[in-house]
């Protein structure tokens, strides 16, 4: 029998974590995996290694909380993707930034292309349906890196906007 995808769920407060595991295994599709901090998670992560960690890991999507104890997530962040970029034959795991904060800096952070990486960026409180529905888009469907141009893109066509309003506001 086949193994459902594992989802580790990175999230320091408690009550958070167990509501969005419960909401991910309620479906049946996934097996979502708890840690409450970025050190935490880069062990489960080691358990989690294939191939002497040479080939992708088992793990097949990360939610991840920026602000957490010991290792935020910015920091987990980077330490992650360079991890990965150490082997040709890995690919670097989907993650879902899951977070209470909304500014540019964090948002720009995420998406950054040598560390970021994200394949989205939901903020809390967070519908399930848009919660499922990015893993459905990130792990059956492998559309990670679609995503990933997705954000970019529309933070680039938001800012040409904003330039073109400006430049008309000078115009007048």
């Amino acid at each position: 029998m086949k193994s459902k995808p594992r989802i580790l769920v990175v999230e320091d407060d408690r009550q958070q974590s167990d509501l969005v595991i419960e909401v991910i295994n309620e479906t049946q599709r996934y097996h979502a995996i708890p840690a409450y901090d970025g050190e935490e998670a880069l062990q489960i992560l080691k358990s989690h290694q294939r191939g002497f960690n040479f080939l992708s890991n088992k793990i097949e999507c990360i939610l991840l909380d920026w602000q957490m104890p010991k290792m935020n997530g910015e920091l987990f962040l980077k330490t992650l993707r360079n991890e990965e970029g150490s082997s040709p034959f890995k690919r670097h795991i989907p993650i879902v930034i899951f977070t209470a904060y909304n500014d540019k800096e964090r948002q720009a952070l995420a998406k950054d292309p040598t560390l970021g990486l994200a394949s989205g960026y939901i903020l809390k409180p967070f519908e399930e349906e848009e919660l499922l529905g990015l893993l459905e888009r990130i792990v059956v469907h492998k559309e990670a890196e679609i995503l990933r141009e997705i954000l970019i893109e529309r933070d680039q066509r938001w800012a040409r906007e904003l330039d073109r309003a400006s430049q008309r506001r000078e115009q007048d």
